[in-house]
């Protein structure tokens, strides 16, 4: 599906200058200078400027400009549950999901630059959130950078996780623990001096090992996995966090957003893998 790669908005009422109104619409300071330096913001036919006065009923149109991913495009293998000219979903495997030096090709960003290539969408690659290598489930692709600026401030708070966790969990309760980088590379631990992370959980089935629905109200590196540990539970097959060796157990359920474009509000969800439930 080729993007439109134009965004119609309607004027509600008269703005003195144009950059006004598409600030409230959520424009960038960076989007809204290329925007009008590209002469990709017009009414009509007649190009418009930051200090173009629109009046109530106008329709303008912006243009997005193409852009260069500078990756390397690679063969698409996820699953895509929901695709529009603003949004790709796709359900995401086991893979990195950008390049690194560990993996510097073969991730998911290669393999989405991969995809827009395929469709002709000139774009960079622009997902909601980079979710570890072994985090699997909903994950949401912005094919422009209007709907990326529209959606990426409240996407943490918008997803549920599920994971299943050593021990008995037997109630819920919330991790609000500072986080800071530990010891040994990338573990995440916590400490007095780090970041505010803030995590919901509760339980959905326990056994030997639980089930557990996670949400969260900061996004932090590895927030989950180091809390969880942190109270004594780590993820099943999480091995840098005291899980053991195997399949790291963590997914992301369901996702909801607001549209970027209509403003309707829309939920995408992901199975829980059949592995999950071997409590």
């Amino acid at each position: 599906m080729e993007s439109k790669d134009r965004l119609k908005l309607k004027i509600d009422k008269d703005f003195k200058r144009a950059d006004g109104f598409l600030k409230r619409e959520g424009f960038s300071h960076t989007l809204m200078k290329r925007s009008f330096r590209g002469g990709l913001v017009k009414r009509g036919d007649e190009v418009l400027f930051r200090t173009s006065p629109l009046n109530a009923g106008d329709e303008i149109t912006v243009d997005f400009e193409e852009e260069t991913s500078g990756l390397s495009p690679g063969p698409f293998r996820q699953k895509i549950l929901y695709e529009d000219e603003d949004l790709l979903v796709i359900e995401k495997g086991v893979i990195a999901s950008m390049p690194c030096k560990m993996y510097p090709e073969g991730t998911l960003a290669n393999e989405i630059a991969g995809y827009f290539e395929t469709i002709g969408l000139k774009r960079k690659v622009r997902m909601l959130g980079r979710l570890d290598k072994e985090t699997t489930g909903v994950l949401i692709v912005c094919k422009n950078p209007y709907a990326y600026l529209k959606l990426v401030d409240n996407h943490t708070e918008s997803k549920t996780y599920v994971a299943l966790v050593r021990g008995t969990v037997a109630e819920g309760g919330t991790v609000d623990a500072l986080m800071g980088p530990g010891d040994k590379s990338l573990v995440r631990v916590v400490r007095e001096d780090g970041q505010e992370a803030i995590t919901h959980y509760a339980p959905l089935k326990t056994g030997e090992n639980s089930l557990v629905r996670l949400t969260l109200e900061t996004g932090r590196c590895h927030q989950i996995r180091c809390h969880m540990a942190h109270i004594g539970h780590p993820i099943v097959g999480d091995e840098l966090y005291g899980g053991g060796k195997g399949e790291v157990h963590l997914h992301v359920k369901s996702i909801k957003i607001i549209h970027p474009r209509n403003g309707k509000a829309m939920v995408f969800r992901s199975r829980v893998p059949k592995s999950f439930y071997g409590i």
